[in-house]
This record gives structure tokens, sequence and C-alpha cells, in this order.
């Protein structure tokens, strides 16, 4: 597995804070890195695919990645990311005991990925450009408290979003909403429940996680399925029938069918070509 190195990502070694704007396809292979990784998702939607997990992302959320977590993205839409890289390897000037407040977002915690309404989200972008804008010529003492003081602001935000965050607003509905999809994606779905339990039709629920993800409901959990089922054949030697079993799929011709009409290949090709 590719680890990506702070020499490779940062001005110095002894920066505390870099900034890397990406698009998916520039992760799109499994990958670590001896860097800790806060992402805010500026644009579009896809799956991101930590420690083996996938996870829905779209505009708005945001979460970190620590550098002892392994991921990639599984591009569902055009997804567009600000990555603000932090170096654990070195100390802030001015700021301490940061790590607790970032810790809220852990992304191998499924259920801390935050998420910012629109106006909050441009105003963290707007932050991030001002953490990394260019001044030629001024005393580093005085950029270095310029840099980490829009840090302490940028993670202010980010905690008061959650603290505030509109509960009703729609694009929070559909977080909550598929959050609660990945965390069973596993298990057979009572659509009358979750419809139910979000306050919805199943004709609104329906029509909502279409828009939002480009796929059906029943497409949607079977892409969960398959991504969480192709991490497991390339990294692990569990037998491909028990991973299509713990995956949600009851039949394993219907599983090998799907996967290779998704991946191009079956999971035995996958397997033998790792």
């Amino acid at each position: 597995m590719e680890k990506l190195r702070v020499e490779a990502y940062f001005p110095s070694v002894d920066e505390k804070l870099s900034v890397y704007s990406s698009d998916p396809e520039d992760n799109n292979s499994e990958h670590c890195h001896d860097f800790n990784e806060l992402v805010i998702v500026d644009s579009g939607h896809g799956l991101h695919v930590i420690n083996g997990k996938p996870i829905f992302i779209q505009e708005g959320d945001v979460f970190l990645v620590s550098d002892n977590d392994y991921h990639f993205y599984d591009e569902l839409g055009t997804l567009k990311l600000i990555n603000v890289l932090i170096n654990p390897q070195t100390k802030f000037n001015y700021l301490t005991n940061t790590e607790g407040l970032l810790s809220r977002f852990s992304a191998s915690e499924g259920g801390h990925y935050g998420w910012l309404l629109p106006e909050v989200k441009n105003h963290c972008r707007n932050l991030v450009g001002q953490m990394f804008a260019s001044t030629p010529g001024r005393d580093q003492g005085i950029c270095a408290l310029k840099q980490e003081g829009l840090f302490f602001q940028l993670i202010m935000n980010l905690v008061n979003q959650q603290e505030t965050a509109h509960r009703n607003h729609t694009q929070y509905k559909l977080h909550r909403l598929l959050r609660y999809l990945q965390e069973h994606c596993f298990t057979e779905i009572s659509w009358t429940y979750v419809a139910d339990e979000f306050l919805l039709t199943q004709r609104t629920l329906f029509r909502r996680i279409k828009e939002t993800t480009g796929m059906t409901p029943e497409n949607y959990l079977k892409r969960l399925r398959l991504v969480s089922a192709r991490v497991r054949i390339k990294n692990t030697e569990t037998s491909i029938t028990d991973i299509s079993y713990m995956c949600g799929f009851s039949n394993s011709n219907h599983f090998t069918t799907s996967y290779k009409k998704v991946f191009g290949l079956t999971p035995s090709e996958e397997r033998k070509g790792k």
C-alpha cells in the first residue's frame, strides 16, 4: 500500500500545516499517510472508503483522516475536496490541545462525520485560502501566528456548526439518512421503518436518495456492499463466498454477476490480480 509522506506534501518537514486541493482521481487507490488530513467536501459526492468501510460523502461534509487510517475514494459524482494537512511530527508555535477538538470529526468513526451549511462551508473555504496566502517579506513569526489563528477559527467554525446545525435543513436530513443506510447496509432494510424514522413518505425518501446519489435506493445499497466486498477481496484471504454473505448477498451467483457488472471482472479475477 502506498504511503504518502510529509516531505512530499509540505513545504518543509518543519511546517505544521499544508493544503492540498484534490479531485478523487488523485486518491482512487488505497493509501495511508504519515500526516493527518482534515477534509472538507467542497462540491460533488462519492464514496469514501476508510479502513475498509464505505461512507457516502457529499458537499459540506467534513472529516478527519488520521495517520493510522488507510483510505481511498470510489467516485460516484464529481468530488472536489479541500484537504488541510497536519504534520504530527512538529508542534504548533501558539496553539495547544487541538487534537481533542479535531477528534470529533474522526473518519474512522462513521457517526463522527460533520456537515456544514453552504454559507459556513464557503466561509471555511475562505479561511483556508487566507491560511495559505503568500505573504512575501513578512516576519515568519507573524505569519505563523496569523496562520495558526486562522486555523483555530476554522476549527471553531466546524465545531460550532455541529452544535447549532439546522436540524430541519433538507441537506442535513439527507446527511443523517445516508449515514443510517451506511450503518445498516449489510442487513435487510425496511423502507417503511426508514420513512417513518425520518418523517418522509416512501416516495419522497426514494426520490431524495436518487437525487443525491444518482442511484435508486436498492442500487445505492448494492454499491455500498460491492465496494466493501472489493476491499475484503483485495486485502484478506477470506473466501469469496463468505465475503458475499458478509456483505449482504444471499446468493453468491448474484454477487458475482453484480460484481462483474460494476467492476468489469469477477471476484475471482479481482483476487488473482491483486
